[in-house]
């Protein structure tokens, strides 16, 4: 009895591994569409350093001094100094052996941003722009629609090419739904939303 037992537990054991072992007739195409949004946002980090106090006529002493000094020249340009956040562990983590801090800024006006790095003062060094791209739910929404078309009309011609016929998306998936994720240099070329798309194929 016990060796029955075991025999039917192997047979449907077996149906199992078959059942799963058959696999779908599918082709995977990709779609993408650029993201060309009207809202971008901006930002900088700027290192405050008393390193550098070799190269100015009346260097600050202190960071606080140094801040404070910097912050009256972007005030007179105009710039919200409050968008600023200090942080002294990234600071630390740049080498330098004199104290210091950076400031991390963020800003929706490319006027403003420029104006935080055009300061030129011998104890402060800003670093390079990125920029975002700032995308909606109904344009995100608009965005993969797009991509979905992109990518079906590249499944109908590699169906065609390969004498199959499409039936239906089997799965979809995507790394570049959240719009808002990647950061680019000004001179970049654009984000783009891209979809891998799986079809079916007709027996």
């Amino acid at each position: 009895m016990k060796q029955f037992v075991l025999a039917m537990l192997l047979c449907i054991t077996t149906f199992g591994i078959a059942q799963n072992s058959v696999t779908e007739r599918t082709i995977t195409t990709y779609g993408s569409v650029a993201i060309e949004s009207k809202e971008v946002l901006y930002k900088t980090d700027i290192n405050l350093s008393l390193e550098n106090s070799y190269y100015a006529d009346n260097p600050c002493t202190t960071v606080e001094e140094l801040k404070s000094k910097y912050f009256e020249a972007l005030k007179e340009k105009g710039v919200d100094t409050s968008k600023f956040i200090q942080d002294d562990l990234a600071y630390a983590a740049t080498g330098y052996r004199k104290g210091g801090t950076t400031l991390h800024f963020e800003t929706k006006d490319k006027d403003e941003i420029l104006s935080v790095t055009s300061i030129n003062m011998a104890q402060v060094m800003p670093s390079y722009v990125q920029v975002k791209d700032l995308v909606t739910e109904k344009q995100t929404k608009e965005l993969v629609a797009a991509a979905i078309a992109d990518a079906q009309k590249n499944a109908y011609l590699l169906a065609e090419a390969s004498g199959e016929k499409i039936d239906r998306i089997y799965s979809i998936s995507s790394y570049d739904l959240d719009g808002n994720s990647y950061w680019r240099t000004p001179s970049s070329e654009p984000s783009y939303l891209r979809l891998t798309v799986v079809y079916l194929l007709k027996d």
